[in-house]
């Protein structure tokens, strides 16, 4: 069961999450810009169209064990190869799914990486906080409002991607360790960020019940699904964005 779980990564949701999402991204943003987290957001737009060609083409155009790997269904009806008059139907969803999920997440990921090396802490918690709070509100706004309620099935098969999560960590931590070997606190440090992200996007997945899973599989995604990455964003911030920014201001 944890296998097919991990494997067959499922949401179940109403068609009115993407707008609401949407207008909590929109809130989002502008607390970026009026905070001034420039970079922050300019970070997140440079990965946009990295998370989006990976899901919305790479995915949803893979075959691999008799499905694609991305897949859509609406009302209990799947959306077709090729979409025709489906491409905003799904565009719309490809939205929530990636460029949404990418300027929430990687801003945040900027953000927390800045504040540990500046000793910011409560920029950690305060982004923190309006980050899952959102994410709080939105299926539960769902719920309440009738806006859009046809039901929307997404399903990921990861079967033929999740050893490449496992490759991506263990060799980005222990690269990670290897160059910061004399600050193993700060790898520790990146890890736990890398913990608190995942959980941040899967429990109000889980606590709304959009993700049907076991707590087992929730830890699974927590400590996986964005430390897959995590390091090596950690090292350019690190080696290549924050150096610059301390010889700009020595």
């Amino acid at each position: 069961m944890f296998f097919s779980y991990i494997n067959n990564v499922s949401r179940f949701f109403q068609y009115d999450y993407v707008y609401i999402d949407a207008f909590f991204l929109l809130i989002w943003l502008v607390i970026l810009f009026w905070q001034k987290k420039y970079k922050a957001l300019l970070f997140g737009l440079v990965i946009v169209p990295i998370i989006y060609i990976i899901d919305a083409f790479v995915w949803w155009n893979s075959f691999s064990g008799g499905h694609y790997i991305r897949e859509y269904w609406i009302n209990g009806m799947a959306l077709p190869h090729p979409l025709g008059q489906n491409f905003w139907l799904k565009f719309k969803l490809d939205f929530m799914m990636t460029i949404s999920y990418a300027l929430f997440t990687f801003p945040w990921l900027w953000l927390t990486f800045e504040a540990l090396r500046n000793g910011k802490v409560r920029q950690i918690f305060k982004f923190s906080a309006i980050w899952l709070g959102f994410w709080l509100a939105v299926p539960l706004l769902s719920f309440y409002l009738n806006i859009d309620n046809r039901a929307v099935e997404s399903v990921r098969h990861m079967a033929s991607q999740n050893y490449i999560w496992l490759i991506n960590f263990i060799v980005g931590f222990g690269f990670l360790a290897i160059l910061y070997r004399k600050e193993l606190l700060l790898v520790g440090k990146i890890f736990v960020i890398g913990v608190v992200g995942g959980l941040i996007m899967e429990l109000p997945l889980f606590i709304f019940n959009i993700r049907p899973t076991q707590p087992g599989v929730l830890i699974f995604d927590a400590i996986f699904m964005l430390n897959q990455g995590v390091p090596y964003l950690f090292i350019l911030f690190d080696k290549v964005f924050f150096r610059q920014r301390k010889q700009v201001l020595w």
